[in-house]
């Protein structure tokens, strides 16, 4: 039998001292990015970062995105497409009903069908079947053997199988469906203010630290700090690099930072015969350049990663030339960062037939990723010297991402060149190859982030047998030829990995996350 209690011994202990005993104060959080579901199945990085509290995956994830026992206890392979799981005993709901294996069948097939701009499909591609054993026993069958099995169920949380069936946006908003096993009970969301949770006493690691927590949505980094300095809120997230020094210098605040998982890329649009933001010099349309790899190319070559990390970034980011930073499954030292070259840009986008360069709009958001407009500015500058003469517009996230999604003609993604993040949430640089990288592909679960549209019978060969192959070295072989083929045919254009950096009042520690979370778990009050 493979148990984690072995493999993963302090897990446990760790998620159970995420509680220890309830502390009598109220937790004010101030996060730059806002949820879009209170659905715990919608994919979105906020909606993990507060949902996960309320509905628990399977396997919980420590600071650095490894898996360690929850809600599962134990688990054993059967048969190489056989996954048998037993849960916790003498877990609840926030209802008082226990978990058991209907609930966890339920959740999983509801992740893997919900219909929604952003979904856990990907993360639930190979999942065939579950079959219940018995109360507290199931067992997993994959399409084919899976090396990311585990890793993919820290992703998405368990919900109550009574209390969400048919359950729509509407229903979990207003709690009639927020039924979970966390150590959070869902209270309210407010569009455009805050959501708040409540603690949950009967939580089966013990009841949590603080009685209450407010996440309060502040898009702006100025306003945060503000926030934070006179006291409105205890915590903040994404601490702007300029406003770094300032957080230091003041009495009784504290800064913490490290290493994330986030990657900002460049997203272009390759499945649409023309774009109406890419136009020649009098601005009629034109045929889409960035169908011919050679335009890819230059546009990666002609943006200075070091210059963005140093002077727009302050130096809290580490400029990317792959899928997912060092440290993690599937990062490879020698796939390096493309050096600025904007001779050889300019040489490649005349070979393509553009000596003159074209005209794009870009597109960003303005209140999303650390300081994300001001990147966006800085790559329109950089395009521009390159000889693409470039317009800039940044929007919100709630407009940016719907139409980066499907806001171009016949429901196909809106833009030409377009800045994004994604973060790896099961800790492996497959998640990344697959929604990123691999053709959009609705029922195969593929693409599920590929806005470009970029499709290539190579990487998803490539990519499809790294993650079946169980063999260590023959894996990693896979993935570094899936991920260099992908970045040779500029399937996506990795710009940097974001660090996280929080900001607490004196009297707070937060332990930093891989996967950027501000969670009470990471956040310790000295007593």
């Amino acid at each position: 039998m493979m148990t984690l209690k072995s493999t993963l011994c302090c897990g446990a202990a760790a998620l159970a001292l995420l509680a220890g005993g309830a502390w009598a104060e109220d937790l004010d959080i101030g996060i730059k990015a806002e949820i879009s579901s209170a659905d715990p199945h919608v994919l979105f990085g906020p909606n993990r970062n507060i949902g996960g509290q309320v509905y628990e995956p399977l396997f919980g994830t420590d600071n650095a995105q490894q898996p360690v026992p929850g809600l599962v206890e134990t688990w054993e392979l059967v048969e190489p497409t056989v996954y048998q799981f037993h849960l916790r005993p003498g877990v609840t709901f926030h209802d008082g009903k226990p978990l058991t294996t209907e609930d966890v069948k339920f959740s999983i097939e509801r992740a893997k069908t919900l219909k929604a701009s952003r979904t856990f499909a990907t993360y639930l591609n190979d999942v065939k079947a579950v079959e219940i054993v018995d109360d507290l026993t199931f067992r997993i069958h994959t399409t084919q053997p899976s090396a990311i099995l585990i890793n993919n169920l820290t992703t998405f949380g368990i919900v109550s199988s009574a209390a969400a069936k048919d359950a729509a946006e509407q229903d979990f908003l207003s709690g009639k469906a927020a039924v979970g096993t966390g150590p959070y009970k869902w209270v309210e969301w407010v569009p455009g203010d805050h959501v708040t949770l409540e603690a949950n006493d009967a939580y089966w690691g013990g009841a949590p630290e603080f009685e209450k927590l407010t996440y309060r949505f502040i898009a702006n980094d100025s306003t945060r700090v503000a926030a934070l300095l006179s006291g409105d809120v205890d915590v903040i997230d994404e601490v702007a690099p300029t406003l770094v020094a300032r957080l230091k210098s003041e009495p009784g605040m504290q800064v913490f930072s490290g290493t994330s998982y986030m990657l900002n890329y460049v997203a272009l649009n390759q499945h649409a015969e023309k774009n109406r933001y890419v136009t020649d010099q009098s601005g009629a349309p034109i045929p889409n350049p960035f169908l011919d790899v050679r335009v890819r190319q230059a546009v990666s070559l002609m943006l200075n990663r070091e210059l963005i990390s140093d002077r727009i970034m302050d130096g809290l980011a580490t400029p990317a030339g792959q899928f997912v930073p060092e440290g993690m499954v599937g990062h490879f030292p020698e796939l390096t960062p493309p050096a600025y070259d904007p001779q050889k840009a300019r040489a490649l986008l005349a070979e393509a037939g553009y000596p003159e360069g074209f005209n794009l709009t870009i597109h960003c958001t303005s209140d999303r990723y650390m300081n994300d407009a001001k990147v966006c500015q800085a790559m329109g500058q950089l395009l521009s010297a390159g000889g693409i003469k470039t317009q800039v517009q940044t929007l919100p996230g709630s407009t940016f991402f719907g139409r980066a999604s499907n806001g171009g003609p016949n429901g196909e993604p809106e833009f030409a060149f377009f800045l994004v993040g994604f973060g790896a949430a099961n800790g492996v640089a497959d998640a990344a190859l697959s929604a990123l990288a691999m053709t959009y592909d609705e029922e195969a679960g593929t693409g599920a982030n590929n806005r470009g549209r970029f499709s290539d019978p190579e990487v998803d060969r490539l990519a499809n047998e790294a993650v079946v192959e169980n063999d260590p070295a023959k894996r990693e072989e896979l993935l570094k030829a899936a991920e260099t083929r992908a970045l040779d045919e500029v399937a996506i254009v990795p710009v940097h990995f974001l660090s996280g950096v929080w900001a607490a009042r004196e009297g707070l520690t937060v332990t930093p996350r891989t996967d950027v979370f501000t969670r009470a778990s990471n956040i310790t009050a000295q007593k």
